[in-house]
């Protein structure tokens, strides 16, 4: 197998321990015991955990190691006032070029999320797979690259979170319906209410988190990821 590939696996793996809360904000993580665990040697570990450093999922601490971000309200407001903006830069830019095609390709998105609108982790994983090829698509779409990679780098910053807000029922219904009116307004080519409801959608996901009890509290360091998975 390609060293390249091997860091490729560590990444996901990695990163799927943080979303789903195996690995908490603060927590450490070791390079021994994620080659233990995926069976592989700790260059291509190093190299990934590089790599989600660069992402903002990890920091590292001199002679420490690494640890899993942790994140305050300034910065949640920070990352999430962010994202509605350059959503809502993306959508204005898509009404005005996207095809019938591109609309289609949007609805598939749509209509997948609904099919996986449960609230156990693998449904949650899956729309947030979908939400964000949705995201994407539209910033495609609007043709701006420097915009898709900051974007990007914002979503993977606050995945976990969202992965916490969208186990309550109530939330993930609510992220499903302002898809599917955003997606309405485009293809109409309403691009005031498109863009408006695309910065609703994402500030509203922010609200959320910041005023539902228990989430933040819930997202405390545990243990060190050896430990946890002994």
């Amino acid at each position: 197998m390609e060293a390249v590939s091997l860091v490729e696996i560590a990444t996901r793996y990695i990163e799927e321990l943080i979303i789903t809360g195996k690995l908490n904000p603060g927590e450490q993580i070791k390079e021994d015991d994620i080659a233990g665990n995926l069976g592989i040697s700790r260059p291509p570990v190093r190299e990934a955990l590089k790599c989600l450093e660069g992402e903002g999922l990890l920091v590292r601490k001199p002679r420490k190691g690494a640890f899993v971000s942790q994140m305050t309200e300034s910065d949640f407001r920070e990352v999430y006032g962010l994202k509605a903006e350059l959503y809502a830069i993306a959508t204005d830019h898509a009404v005005d070029c996207i095809t019938k095609e591109e609309i289609n390709q949007l609805l598939s998105f749509v209509k997948r999320m609904k099919k996986n609108s449960g609230t156990e982790a693998g449904s949650i994983l899956k729309y947030q797979e979908l939400h964000h090829a949705f995201h994407t698509k539209i910033i495609e779409i609007a043709g701006n690259q420097r915009l898709l990679k900051f974007a990007s780098t914002l979503h993977k910053q606050v995945m976990r979170y969202s992965f916490m807000t969208l186990s309550y029922g109530e939330h993930l219904n609510a992220s499903h319906r302002y898809h599917q009116q955003i997606l309405e307004c485009i293809a109409i080519k309403d691009k005031k209410n498109a863009r408006e409801l695309m910065k609703e959608h994402v500030l509203d996901a922010m609200h959320f988190l910041l005023n539902t009890p228990g989430i933040l509290e819930s997202l405390q360091p545990i243990s060190m990821v050896g430990a946890r998975r002994a």
